[in-house]
């Protein structure tokens, strides 16, 4: 598989004609934060913030053009309660090596046949076909990993606030309520069935442990799969 060269977003380096990227260019963004917007990460049994990309394009979301024409744009966001990321910020991402690594900007640059194309530092781009029907996969390679470790520093260091302990009680409420349907299913008895119905006990598990950290409250005792399933059963 063929590497592409990336740069910091300001970088100004040539690139040769066989290195550049097919496609329309895509534009240079922001990462912004809404106070409601969380997700559950089984992977680091925490809460994470969904981060939302915004492209700076003039012409659309009140941005203009011109040097600092998105100004308005993150205004606004910001007297709604976002929070708004700059792109010269420490960040964490997987290296060559497998290893997590820091850099000092999220958004890199490619040199592609239309222009400059704009990416985060955990895409890997990765060209499908050739000629002129050549196109760009993005999410394939993606570093998950990187990603996910730089969104809980993010919250860590306080550069995005903790969470709204009404906002986690939703996503608590909403797994008590899948797991719930899939408690419906566990009298089938099939292996397979089971072993869902414990896997979303267990998600709900530590949701509410991880909740009860950010509320400051104890963690409701859990019920039994034992006894929510012959509740499910009984119709109790």
């Amino acid at each position: 598989m063929h590497t592409f060269e990336r740069q910091k977003a300001t970088s100004k380096a040539t690139i040769t004609t066989d290195d550049r990227l097919p496609g329309w260019p895509r534009p240079k963004f922001i990462y912004a934060h809404s106070p409601l917007s969380w997700e559950w990460s089984a992977e680091h049994e925490r809460f994470l913030p969904r981060l939302k990309r915004i492209n700076i394009m003039p012409g659309t979301s009140g941005i203009r053009k011109g040097p600092g024409g998105h100004t308005p744009m993150i205004a606004n966001l910001q007297a709604q309660g976002w929070t708004v990321l700059p792109d010269d910020m420490q960040v964490i991402y997987t290296d060559e090596s497998g290893k997590l690594a820091k850099d000092t900007h999220y958004m890199v640059a490619y040199q592609g046949r239309r222009g400059t194309t704009y990416a985060d530092v955990w895409e890997r781009p990765v060209v499908i076909g050739g000629g002129a029907s050549a196109s760009v996969d993005w999410t394939s390679l993606y570093d998950v990993d990187g990603f996910n470790a730089w969104r809980a520093s993010l919250v860590d260091s306080g550069a995005i606030p903790k969470p709204n302990p009404a906002v986690i009680a939703g996503l608590v409420q909403r797994q008590e309520r899948r797991a719930g349907r899939r408690i419906n299913d566990a009298h089938d008895g099939a292996p397979h069935v089971q072993a869902i119905v414990e896997g979303h006990q267990q998600t709900l598990s530590d949701m509410q442990e991880a909740a009860a950290k950010v509320s400051g409250k104890r963690k409701r005792r859990p019920v039994s799969r034992k006894r929510a399933t012959k509740a499910a059963v009984h119709g109790d």
